[in-house]
């Protein structure tokens, strides 16, 4: 069996240029019919080159390392095999962070990055006399979370997961943070319920991304065969864990608290009415980049 990888030559005068590697690397995935398969292959030789996009430009005739040839045939074979780039590469960007990501967390969205935009604004109406005090509620890579630490000098972040292994992805992305990092604080839970009693009633902000498509609804294979089930696939109607999530976070909110929640669009209007049902107000529904409702938020009446 042929093998689509780039043909890396051997002896002292026949070293590969990275020119010549990004080529051999978008054929590789041409056959494979990616549709971005030029972009991908850039993306590709900045892991393994180590270069950023300018520098890789400008250095792609250059003549690329063994290490750095390796790293590049062991990242496309990856992908070459049906693996999302994102775990391909083994990072991904959001927002101002470049997180760690594999099969042990979510890919993180564009979509999400709208959560933590309305997250900003609401935190930027509040009171200011000590930390705002933030849950990140089924936090995976810590996405939402660390973006708000990161992008905020006035809080105090908690980031609640009930996968060991995705914590252990969320402590090295935190470990990523600098000094932002002693703002955030992780706890394995099972939604609210293995937090610290002393934790009631302390939050001015729940934030969430919860599990919300409905089991035997049909998704990607790429994401189906590749991203963990649990953080997918919430039950027959998908608004299970959405509404576990309204009906506990009274509890954990201080008075004129807030949930904010990503969830499908044609779930918005539903958990709407469940909020107003549930005595919240201030319920509103924000469209993503497509124009989609995505996000919930509500706030805990006085």
């Amino acid at each position: 069996m042929m093998s689509n990888s780039p043909k890396i030559k051997h002896g002292h005068d026949t070293k590969n240029t990275w020119a010549e590697l990004l080529e051999s690397s978008v054929s590789a995935l041409e056959t494979k019919n990616f549709p971005n398969a030029r972009v991908e292959a850039h993306w590709i030789l900045e892991v393994a080159s180590g270069y950023g996009r300018e520098e890789l430009i400008s250095n792609l005739n250059t003549e690329a390392s063994i290490l750095g040839a390796k790293h590049l045939s062991k990242i496309l074979k990856k992908r070459l095999s049906g693996e999302p780039i994102q775990y391909a590469l083994g990072s991904w960007s959001f927002r101002q962070l470049d997180l760690l990501v594999d099969s042990r967390v979510l890919i993180p969205r564009p979509e999400t990055e709208i959560l933590v935009d309305v997250a900003h604004d609401y935190l930027g109406e509040c009171d200011r006399d000590a930390p705002l005090r933030v849950c990140d509620l089924g936090t995976g890579s810590g996405a939402i979370g660390l973006s708000i630490a990161q992008e905020r000098d006035d809080v105090e972040v908690y980031l609640v997961d009930n996968s060991s292994d995705a914590l252990k992805v969320a402590s090295a992305n935190l470990a990523g943070l600098g000094n932002h990092a002693v703002k955030v604080k992780i706890f394995e839970s099972n939604w609210f319920d293995q937090l610290p009693g002393e934790l009631k009633n302390s939050f001015q902000l729940i934030v969430s991304n919860p599990p919300y498509i409905a089991s035997g609804e049909e998704l990607p294979p790429e994401v189906t065969n590749y991203e963990p089930h649990q953080a997918l696939f919430a039950g027959e109607r998908g608004t299970e864990h959405v509404e576990t999530i309204l009906s506990s976070a009274p509890t954990w909110l201080s008075a004129g608290g807030t949930v904010i929640l990503e969830m499908a669009p044609h779930q918005t209007d539903y958990v709407a009415e469940i909020a107003v049902g549930q005595g919240y107000s201030d319920v509103k529904i924000t469209d993503d980049l497509t124009g989609r409702k995505r996000i919930v938020s509500c706030t805990c009446r006085d």
